[in-house]
């Protein structure tokens, strides 16, 4: 956390005011990062089941229709993990610029 640089009382302590603007600032980037987070456990759930299942049901039908729309959903769940990325860190450039003005 940042900590009073480049305020205009020179102490290195936040009133609750400031406290309470730098948390608020800051909740948008964690529930982003969540959600981000959250597309990368699905598809990191998704290529392992693909990966050991190429070891076990290798050739079998039912399996390779199913890896099929499964890597038509990670391309989509990957892409708004990226999108989620991006939005991440236009929300962290956002709260610095509120914290480098306290």
């Amino acid at each position: 956390m940042a900590v009073g640089t480049g305020s205009n009382t020179g102490s290195n302590i936040l009133t609750e005011e400031e406290k309470a603007i730098v948390a608020k600032a800051k909740k948008p980037v964690d529930v982003m990062n969540k959600i981000r987070l959250f597309f990368m456990f699905i598809a990191v759930v998704l290529l392992v089941f693909i990966y050991f299942g190429r070891k076990l049901w290798e050739g079998i039908a039912w399996f390779d229709h199913l890896v099929s729309g499964m890597y038509q959903f990670l391309l989509w769940d990957i892409l708004l993990m990226l999108l989620a990325t991006f939005i991440k860190f236009g929300l962290a450039v956002r709260y610095n610029k509120i914290v480098k003005k306290i």
